[in-house]
């Protein structure tokens, strides 16, 4: 006997997890105080956690059934888990935020609108509130009023900020679950997006608080891993018969760390420096990995 089809919703949020159960209450508990006329549901991707993430989802599922955890086992990645989740929902459209981040009030609302009337879309990312002033500075404090770009070619939506209807993403074929690929995902999935003329579209009241890394060591492997990433992107882009970025665009990164050097010997500007150190270092390895110069 066939099962009967599950009607579909209006929105589903998506939320990767891996061992997030320090700080996932955090954001359900902001997804718990949002209000929208439209259907909504929570979906929890719980991609190999080994503490207690899978729990603390399933007690909030026993207060409200639009929350529900779902396994994606198979592998560990980000853009895996992101697919999981998306092919386990129910939405017409859906959008995507990181567990150790904060929507802020009104996002789902802001969202679901948006997702309405366009099929791509993304919110700024505040940095004040879930982190210190010294971290916010010292990465470059920023005001969004529109889409980030890559290198100035194409509108770019933040993975722990975007949504898009599932109609699109049918189309485009879903996140590219490449590894090398880890810190460009979105980046790589906005290309694509861009490819067939499907604009990025800015919401300014989709909010999200995003919480920056503190520990020097963790900014520097993360710092690499997105730096290595982008040159992949840019041979995407030559394999495509695209322009390609400025080979040199990063120079002023680069003259920055070297007037900068001091700043090593402050806790509170050495994180700016070692993110900032990390990237080019991983732009330059991807540059030569992937014979695509973008430094």
């Amino acid at each position: 006997m066939s099962q009967p089809e599950v009607e579909p919703i209006d929105l589903s949020v998506v939320i990767p997890a891996y061992n997030e159960a320090k700080v996932i209450r955090h954001q359900l508990d902001a997804l718990t105080g949002q209000h929208w006329d439209g259907s909504w549901e929570v979906v929890v991707v719980d991609n190999r956690s080994t503490d207690q993430t899978a729990e603390i989802v399933n007690s909030y599922q026993s207060r409200d059934a639009r929350f529900r955890v779902v396994a994606a086992d198979d592998r560990q990645g980000i853009s895996y888990a992101r697919n999981a989740g998306i092919s386990a929902s129910s939405g017409r459209s859906f959008a995507l935020v990181d567990a150790d981040d904060l929507v802020a009030d009104g996002w789902v609302a802001a969202m679901g609108a948006a997702l309405d009337a366009h099929p791509f879309v993304t919110g700024p990312l505040e940095l004040a509130l879930l982190n210190p002033s010294w971290l916010v500075d010292s990465r470059g404090r920023r005001d969004e009023t529109e889409a980030p770009t890559f290198a100035g070619m194409f509108p770019t939506a933040h993975g722990n900020n975007m949504g898009m209807q599932r109609a699109l993403w049918e189309h485009i074929g879903g996140f590219d679950e490449d590894v090398r690929l880890l810190g460009a995902e979105d980046i790589e999935f906005s290309m694509r997006a861009w490819f067939e003329r499907i604009p990025c579209t800015f919401v300014p009241t989709a909010i999200a608080h995003y919480r920056y890394r503190t520990e020097p060591g963790v900014l520097w492997q993360q710092g690499r891993r997105y730096g290595r990433a982008r040159p992949l992107v840019a041979r995407k882009l030559i394999e495509a018969g695209r322009p390609r970025p400025p080979r040199f665009g990063g120079w002023r990164s680069w003259a920055w760390l070297a007037v900068h050097v001091p700043d090593l010997a402050r806790a509170e500007r050495r994180a700016g420096w070692v993110w900032v150190a990390g990237n080019r270092l991983g732009q330059l390895e991807g540059s030569i990995r992937y014979r695509a110069l973008f430094v």
